[in-house]
């Protein structure tokens, strides 16, 4: 494990509310190729309700928990879908790992500029999105990585990693702020809203 991923892992690894370094620039951090590869059938990378554990077809029974093309759902925007396909393939040589593992270097692969992923408070985010134009962008798809990633999980093996779960709520809370909300405009923000909603209350059952 490199070291740059290392620290922030240990900085993150307990409650959310831990001050972390976000200064580091990963830029020897490996980057891993999350790109589907043509050796495997398309489907492998596009979650059903049919092919998830027991579990997760328990919790997640609304399509949109499955939909292709659902940008609220865990799977059916750009950066969740990538993110799921990537995890998807990591796993399989990293099943003992810390997801958070994958997530970093998926985020260094992106090359997004990183933040205190535990962070809630508007103000402190406020100094992240006006750094770049796109700040909303790199934000909101950071997030998305997240809740895939932990989606991703319960999909496939019914349950998620108790910190992981925790980064996973930390995330659709963020995305829930009025401010972040506003960015998906005032006829979308009401059906994002209750979308998230229902996927916090998932993680939080």
């Amino acid at each position: 494990m490199k070291p740059q991923i290392l620290a922030y892992l240990l900085l993150a690894s307990t409650a959310c509310g831990q001050t972390k370094d976000n200064s580091q620039k990963g830029s020897n951090i490996l980057k891993i190729d999350t790109t589907q590869k043509q050796t495997k059938n398309m489907s492998d990378y596009s979650p059903a309700f049919g092919k998830a554990h027991p579990r997760a077809k328990e919790l997640l029974k609304e399509e949109f928990y499955f939909s292709p093309i659902d940008e609220t759902g865990p799977f059916g925007n750009d950066d969740g879908a990538d993110t799921y396909a990537g995890f998807n393939d990591w796993r399989q040589s990293h099943s003992n790992e810390n997801p958070k593992v994958f997530l970093l270097e998926q985020i260094e692969y992106w090359g997004y500029p990183k933040f205190d992923i535990c962070e809630t408070d508007i103000k402190k985010l406020t100094l992240y999105l006006k750094q770049s134009d796109l700040g909303s962008r790199y934000m909101s798809g950071i997030g998305a990585a997240i809740i895939s990633i932990a989606f991703g999980q319960l999909y496939l093996d019914g349950k998620i990693d108790r910190d992981f779960n925790e980064l996973a709520k930390t995330a659709i809370r963020r995305q829930l702020l009025p401010e972040i909300l506003a960015v998906w405009g005032d006829t979308y923000k009401i059906e994002r809203e209750t979308k998230l909603k229902k996927m916090l209350a998932v993680l939080a059952s």
